[in-house]
Parts: structure tokens; C-alpha cells; sequence
């Protein structure tokens, strides 16, 4: 593997991380973060419901939450981007790990930005079970 290869790697991971951490924000913003009920889904399907038969299906289910399909669109193509970004961050990490011996060669950062992404997957799922308390919230957002 090249070492211009790890370098385009480790761009387009950093792009990527700065994209989630934007449309985190986004969905902060626009109140959006409990527009889906559960976690890892929305309604307990891949995508949010979009045609009234799944709508009126995911009401039955979670009566004291309506479907806010512009709310939960945008929670999931959060979730989503972050899907990618994990794998990103891992790779990342095995790359650098591989290259360890070689000078100048950074592979701890790699291997700490996998526990923190791992972290923040965490508390992006007890912000949603735990129906946005404060404190996970706050260190979510941190």
C-alpha cells in the first residue's frame, strides 16, 4: 500500500468526520434527534416510514410518537453517514497499525479516533433509549 493511498484515506475520513459532526448539528438544530424512536433503526425499519401503510404501522407501535418523516429523514442520513465512517475509521486504523515501523508514521491517533468513534456511537444511541438526557446530550455533542 501506498503511502499516497493512506494519505488520500486519511483525507477523505477527515472530510467525512467533519461531514457528520455538520450534520450532527444540523439534526441538533432542527430538533430532529429523537426523530426516530429506537436505535439502530427508525420505526424499527433500515429507513423511516415513508408511505402512509408504514406510518400507520409505526403509530400502532409507538402510539406516543407521531412519524415526523422530515425529522426522522434527517436523523437517519446522520446514522447513515455515520455507518460509513466507522468502517472508514477502522480501516484507517489497520492501515496505520500495518505501517507502524515505518518513520513519522502516526498510528495511535488512528487507533484512539476507533474507541472514540465506538464512544460517540454509544452515546448516539443512549441519546435516543434514554430520550435525550442532558448529560449524554451534552457529552454526545462534545
Amino acid at each position: 500500500m501506498s503511502k499516497g493511498f493512506f494519505r488520500r484515506w486519511a483525507l477523505a475520513t477527515v472530510v467525512l468526520t467533519l461531514a457528520v459532526i455538520v450534520l450532527g448539528a444540523y439534526v441538533r438544530l432542527n430538533h430532529a434527534g429523537l426523530g426516530c424512536p429506537d436505535w439502530p433503526g427508525c420505526y424499527g425499519h433500515i429507513t423511516w416510514p415513508n408511505q402512509q401503510h408504514e406510518v400507520d404501522h409505526a403509530e400502532s407501535i409507538w402510539p406516543e410518537r407521531p412519524v415526523e418523516a422530515p425529522k426522522a429523514a434527517k436523523e437517519m442520513a446522520h446514522r447513515y453517514l455515520v455507518g460509513i465512517l466507522g468502517p472508514m475509521i477502522v480501516v484507517l486504523a489497520v492501515l496505520a497499525w500495518r505501517r507502524r515501523r515505518e518513520p513519522n508514521q502516526p498510528w495511535l491517533i488512528p487507533l484512539l479516533a476507533v474507541a472514540v468513534v465506538i464512544f460517540q456511537a454509544v452515546l448516539g444511541m443512549w441519546t435516543v433509549t434514554w430520550k435525550l438526557k442532558p448529560i449524554v446530550v451534552t457529552a454526545h455533542l462534545l
